[in-house]
């Protein structure tokens, strides 16, 4: 089995300077443009995949529509491939209000402490140690995964024990699982490693 994961583009909550995490924004116009470029690289490395897996968040569903759209493939929204909630009841609040308005909330994440209402990364992964479990399992021969950098980064981390230093919008990782179920990284475009 094949899976291209990528993250999705440019959101408004980066734009806004709003804490990410499961705050819901959509994609900024540059976001949708680089859906758009990430579909049209695909298809330029002829990518033939069966389906496109999305977290349900909807930067990932925007650019997994982009990536549609130049390929032509159906849309499953997956939530094993949602962002980790690291910010808590921070999420989606403007982040120079919260300096004003939650000074510990703002304390606890900037001295890597739990902030209330985070996704301990324990649990975070389990999940994607799940994700995994269940795409080895599908029938599909080569999937898109569009997902978010906290995840690929735990991905890079603890499945293929690669440090990778940044995860771009819409970055690519071409992945191979082979039929003892390990994961082989092929290619990447736009991981700094």
């Amino acid at each position: 089995m094949k899976i291209f994961f990528t993250r999705h583009g440019e959101a408004m909550d980066d734009i806004e300077n709003k804490y990410g995490g499961w705050y819901d924004p959509d994609l900024s116009p540059a976001g949708t443009k680089g859906a758009l470029e990430t579909g049209h690289k695909l298809k330029e490395k002829a990518v033939k995949a069966d389906l496109i897996l999305s977290s349900p968040l909807k930067r990932a569903i925007q650019t997994a529509k982009g990536i549609a759209k130049e390929l032509n493939l159906p849309i499953e929204t997956f939530v094993y491939l949602k962002e980790r909630n690291t910010y808590g009841l921070l999420c989606g609040v403007n982040k120079d209000e919260a300096k004003q308005k939650y000074p510990d909330l703002v304390d606890a994440y900037q001295n890597d402490q739990e902030v209330l209402g985070y996704e301990p990364y324990d649990f975070f992964l389990k999940r994607v140690k799940e994700l995994i479990k269940k795409l080895k399992y599908r029938s599909e021969k080569t999937l898109i995964c569009v997902t978010h950098g906290k995840l690929l980064k735990a991905l890079f981390k603890e499945i293929l024990g690669i440090e990778a230093k940044k995860f771009h919008d819409n970055c690519i990782a071409e992945i191979d699982i082979d039929k003892q179920g390990n994961l082989n990284l092929v290619t990447t475009d736009g991981i700094e490693i």
